[in-house]
């Protein structure tokens, strides 16, 4: 009986479209441009991600992402959406409204995170204006800025725990047109919350503590206050007569902690401005008193009910 083998063609392999970034698109995206390969040259590309969503109850958190907004996760690979982008998401028809970004949470420990925040594809199409980021950055009447006005996409950031401290860095290169606007929310009810920006950042910062939010040396000069309103204190950084509705926005806030806002690099001012005091030790002293003290009484109201049991 003679062999099929022969008859047989060898398989030739799929061909797969591969991103600048190393990783094959979830869905139909815009295909990258040079320009775009150009400014990944200076960033870890290594493991580029989108929609980033971690959370844990205990165990404190170090890592470092980098996000690449041009990556479309499909929707039911998508973790929940939580209150703070119910309005905003990714579009499932491969148009950019807005870029998700990565949220982390801790319940009892530690965050230490830097995001690297890449840029849109110059192909990328925004629903909002309906153009690509390319003639947005020169403009509607094609004539190129001279500062790269604001981008309609924004990149969302959140870093929140209950007790333990929030440190939070975020790097977005070279400010370009399709650079998109950072949208940050760095949170702790007990713990010190320190943000470092990037050197172009210029918008809404807001802060809230129990005491005064302490400012970095360089960044200090660069605040505007806008207004106060209980804990909450409402600035703006760099000049506000160039504010345009399409700027960064930072929302830094601790219950019972400091919080301290600079520009990336600032590491040793930053540990220098969070130097625990007196009153901070008595405070922290007190509260983890009263938790063993609770904990002594769930204790023995625990051994009553199995007594009477």
């Amino acid at each position: 009986m003679p062999s099929n083998k022969q008859d047989q063609k060898p398989l030739l392999p799929t061909t797969v479209e591969i991103l600048s970034s190393g990783l094959r698109p979830y869905a139909e995206t815009a295909e990258f441009d040079t320009s775009l390969a150009t400014a990944l040259e200076d960033w870890d590309t290594k493991s580029p991600q989108n929609d980033i969503l971690v959370s844990r109850n205990f165990g404190s958190l170090k890592t470092r992402f980098t996000v690449d907004p041009n990556i479309h996760p499909p929707n039911p690979l998508l973790p929940a959406v939580s209150s703070w982008e119910k309005d905003e998401q990714l579009s499932s028809n491969g148009k950019i409204s807005d870029v998700a970004g990565a949220e982390l949470y801790v319940g009892w420990g530690q965050i230490d995170a830097e995001v690297c925040v890449l840029p849109l594809s110059e192909n990328a199409v925004c629903e909002q204006n309906g153009y690509p980021c390319r003639r947005w950055a020169k403009g509607a009447d094609g004539v190129s800025w001279d500062r790269p006005p604001p981008c309609p996409m924004k990149s969302r950031v959140s870093a929140s725990t209950f007790i333990g401290d929030v440190t939070a860095k975020v790097d977005i290169g070279k400010l370009s047109p399709c650079t998109p606007r950072l949208i940050l929310q760095a949170m702790s009810s007990w713990g010190q919350v320190a943000v470092f920006l990037p050197r172009s950042f210029q918008g809404s910062l807001v802060t809230s503590c129990s005491g005064t939010p302490r400012f970095s040396s360089t960044l200090a000069p660069l605040c505007t206050s806008i207004k106060e309103v209980g804990r909450e204190k409402h600035w703006f950084v760099g000049d506000v007569y160039a504010w345009r509705a399409h700027a960064d926005d930072v929302i830094v806030g601790s219950v019972f902690g400091t919080v301290w806002v600079g520009y990336e690099g600032e590491e040793e001012e930053a540990k220098k401005a969070l130097r625990w005091g007196p009153v901070q030790w008595l405070v922290h002293i007190i509260a983890v008193a009263l938790i063993l003290w609770f904990m002594r009484i769930a204790f023995g109201v625990l051994l009553w009910f199995s007594h009477i049991i």
